[in-house]
């Protein structure tokens, strides 16, 4: 005996709900979320591309010795650029001080 699924009208609100979310969600990454290229080279910062990708080769190193997935480093740098991309006064201290930013990285990587 087989079972026969109708489209139900339920399936096609939660289509356009989760359309509707998503439509949001775009919204807020290109106006609230948007990361500005805090690693312009041109900016006197202190803070460089090639720190960051050291914090995230060490970020790796500790979630495979950990034998976490390594989903976990993309989910806390995601959370340190969007952190650091929104202009505030610790932002700005992370981006000056290597100490700060490392405790940024280590603290987006504990809660990750």
């Amino acid at each position: 005996q087989s079972i026969v699924m109708k489209p139900s009208q339920n399936l096609s609100q939660d289509a356009a709900a989760a359309a509707d979310s998503l439509t949001v969600m775009i919204e807020k990454e290109r106006t609230i979320y948007k990361c500005s290229g805090y690693l312009d080279p041109n900016e006197p910062t202190i803070i460089t591309a090639d720190d960051r990708m050291t914090i995230v080769d060490w970020c790796y190193g500790v979630v495979d010795h950990c034998q976490f997935s390594r989903e976990v480093v993309a989910l806390a740098m995601d959370m340190v650029d969007r952190y650091l991309s929104i202009p505030s006064y610790s932002g700005d201290e992370a981006l000056r001080d290597q100490n700060k930013f490392q405790l940024l990285s280590i603290t987006a990587l504990y809660v990750a």
